[in-house]
């Protein structure tokens, strides 16, 4: 029997075990056990950067593109590293394919409860050059098909009364001028303001939704701007020519996908649960507001 006095060593033993209630109370705030993530153009480049991120914090991730070979790699490439994941087909501008996608994450993975929107496309063009079948490419996949995806997602959450996250890659296009991606810059620009009535709107569902602001990361789709300008100016654009014209100056190289992937990640933790409807940079500081 203890003798009833308050001895310093049952005190040590107490306040060591509050502090480890507190350690894993903090990292449950940054945690995405027992979510599952739809990432859409997650087959390469910044979708499979943001898939690893969020399954580096536990989420189970169903990748989502068009190129089905990259995302039968790129399922591998995750599960080898230990992060639950599976692969379907998508096309964000036929909403048959985003019913199935999501369909599947359902049957696989358990409700989508995280979405990220991150499917896009581009063009490099004179503002002389661009025609209507121009803008209707670009929009139809980073302004309506974003929406379709969303909207969807959305209903089933609202039909399993479940509340979620909603991320949308935007980019810093949409607030300063990229001179040969015109109709790019605008529909990155509808991106962040649909953000806000998404965020506005879902709130009530227990939906948050954030959008986040790239610069110049290191993918694919940079490789091709970086070839299109070379075609135009007929010279040889070389990584470091890249670096200058679309990176940040103060960080000497490119971004690279997972350091994207690990913001959009924190957004659909708990501990970023009173960010909502906001359009955040991630471009090394190269847009100041």
């Amino acid at each position: 029997m203890g003798d009833g006095r308050d001895h310093p060593g049952r005190r040590r033993r107490h306040a060591r075990r509050g502090l480890l209630e507190k350690e894993a109370s903090m990292n449950d705030y940054y945690s995405l056990k027992s979510r599952v993530a739809i990432v859409t153009g997650g087959g390469s480049g910044l979708g499979l950067g943001i898939a690893r991120a969020l399954g580096q914090l536990g989420a189970s991730v169903m990748l989502c593109d068009i190129n089905e070979s990259s995302l039968r790699r790129a399922a591998e490439e995750l599960r080898l590293e230990g992060i639950d994941a599976a692969a379907s087909y998508c096309d964000v501008t036929k909403p048959d394919t985003v019913r199935d996608s999501l369909e599947r994450a359902r049957q696989v993975l358990g409700v989508p409860d995280i979405l990220v929107n991150n499917a896009g496309v581009t063009l490099m063009q004179d503002i002389f050059e661009i025609g209507d079948k121009d803008w209707d490419f670009i929009l139809g996949v980073n302004v309506k098909g974003l929406f379709r995806m969303t909207q969807l997602f959305a209903d089933g959450l609202r039909r399993a009364g479940k509340g979620g996250n909603v991320v949308n890659l935007s980019s810093n296009g949409a607030k300063v001028t990229y001179d040969d991606q015109v109709h790019y810059c605008a529909s990155k620009a509808a991106v962040s303001n649909m953000t806000q009535c998404m965020a506005s709107n879902f709130a009530p569902l227990g939906i948050n939704v954030n959008a986040v602001c790239p610069g110049a990361v290191d993918t694919a789709m940079l490789r091709a701007c970086m070839a299109a300008t070379e075609q135009q100016t007929g010279g040889k654009v070389t990584v470091a020519d890249c670096e200058r014209t679309w990176g940040p100056p103060q960080l000497g190289r490119l971004i690279q996908p997972v350091e994207v992937g690990r913001v959009v990640a924190f957004l659909c933790t708990p501990a970023a649960a009173m960010i909502r409807g906001q359009s955040i940079n991630v471009d090394a500081g190269n847009t100041k507001f």
